[in-house]
């Protein structure tokens, strides 16, 4: 029995000293703050009660710095997916273009009509050159038909006697030589004598309506200086044209 007592005397001191070695490593342990991991909160016993602590701000600050380890060869990287490419802008609409003014037609401007001499202008001329065609002589605006036929043209004349009288009628706008024709027809008709007319009649040989009208045309030629061709062919030589005017009013 008295080795006994020794043992125990050897043992008690041991086991008093391991439960102060746990005591005291339970207490570190318990009053160890924890880590709190990111995205999670830590709680902690005080003085045995069931309230929980808040996290040590510090802590979580160091767990939540994020730190970039090193790549290593061979290891699966994550690579971030790309970013989506921003949609392409839609074409811009095309500016409506607006349709050209359909301009209306503007009519042409119509040139003044510059009338000419009047009829009576002209037969002013004619006399002032020295055609007589004498004091029996009248002319007006008709129907050159009803006394010479019908005529064609844009003006025409005809000149015909009754009762001792000489009458020229003119249609449309006869021109200078044809009144200059139809005043030397009337002066012919009045005082050409049988012997002028034969000849000039020889002298044009049928290329003029008649010899009236061929001593006419001479007159034409000689006082107004150009050939009238308003009957016929014929074409008065000068010098005819200067004995006709010299004899057109011969009595023999």
């Amino acid at each position: 029995m008295r080795p006994l007592r020794v043992i125990r005397r050897f043992h008690c001191p041991l086991a008093v000293l391991l439960v102060i070695v746990v005591a005291i490593t339970a207490t570190f342990l318990i009053s160890r703050p924890k880590v709190a991991r990111p995205g999670h909160t830590t709680t902690q016993r005080t003085n045995g009660a069931a309230s929980f602590a808040s996290i040590d701000t510090m802590w979580v600050r160091r767990a939540l710095t994020v730190t970039t380890a090193p790549v290593v060869a061979g290891s699966a990287v994550n690579v971030p997916n790309p970013a989506p490419a921003p949609a392409p802008a839609p074409n811009p609409a095309p500016n409506p273009v607006a349709a050209a003014p359909t301009s209306t037609p503007v009519a042409g401007a119509v040139p003044p009509i510059v009338s000419g001499p009047s009829v009576a202008e002209l037969v002013a001329e004619v006399e002032a050159t020295g055609v007589d065609p004498g004091s029996n002589w009248t002319w007006s605006m008709g129907d050159t038909a009803t006394h010479c036929g019908l005529i064609t043209g844009p003006g025409t004349g005809c000149t015909y006697g009754s009762g001792g009288l000489e009458f020229t009628i003119f249609s449309g706008s006869p021109t200078l030589a044809l009144v200059a024709h139809e005043l030397a027809n009337a002066e012919t008709q009045n005082d050409a004598v049988p012997n002028l007319l034969n000849e000039v009649s020889l002298a044009d040989a049928g290329s003029s309506w008649s010899p009236t009208d061929a001593v006419a045309s001479c007159l034409v030629e000689h006082f107004m200086g150009f050939q009238d061709d308003a009957a016929g062919t014929w074409q008065c030589p000068a010098s005819l044209a200067t004995v006709v005017a010299d004899n057109i009013h011969d009595t023999l």
